[in-house]
């Protein structure tokens, strides 16, 4: 894999020349969902599922697995796929600002208690697991919307 510092200078993230791929996982227990809230833009303050960009010559499983555990401390699994959704973001003079293809995991703790408070990465202000009939009283980044509508959970 390449060094993401080697990278910096090619970061095309805001204003890309192609669109970028990220994952993202949903740790569920007992009908409540892990959420991080959002330090950096793409959607900073808002909150969504753990997730990051797939490092060149990552598979899309294991980058799910290895962005669940540094944003939140848990060593996860994948164990489905839960969806794809396209996060589409434009400027206020139509420009596309961001653009990504976010694939999303379903993943299961591994190790550790499962009782545990997720830790918060640096990228991130907060980490919680938040209940199903709650979700709707979060500001939640708009693809996370669009993917708890596809499944059906909270809305």
């Amino acid at each position: 894999m390449v060094n993401r510092k080697e990278l910096t200078a090619f970061d095309t993230r805001k204003y890309p020349i192609r669109p970028h791929v990220g994952v993202g996982i949903l740790l569920v227990r007992n009908e409540t969902l892990l959420l991080v809230k959002r330090k950096f833009d793409p959607d900073a303050g808002y909150w969504s599922i753990p997730g990051g960009h797939i490092e060149l010559g990552e598979k899309t499983e294991s980058a799910a697995e290895r962005e669940g555990f540094e944003e939140t401390g848990f060593k996860v699994k994948v164990s489905k796929l839960a969806g794809i959704i396209d996060k589409i973001m434009l400027d206020e003079e139509g420009k596309i600002e961001y653009h990504y293809i976010l694939i999303n995991y379903f993943v299961e703790q591994i190790e550790g208690n499962m009782n545990q408070a997720p830790m918060p990465d640096s990228d991130a202000l907060d980490a919680r697991f938040v209940k199903f009939s709650e979700l709707k009283n979060y500001k939640l980044t708009d693809s996370l919307v669009e993917l708890l509508k596809q499944l059906k959970i909270g809305y």
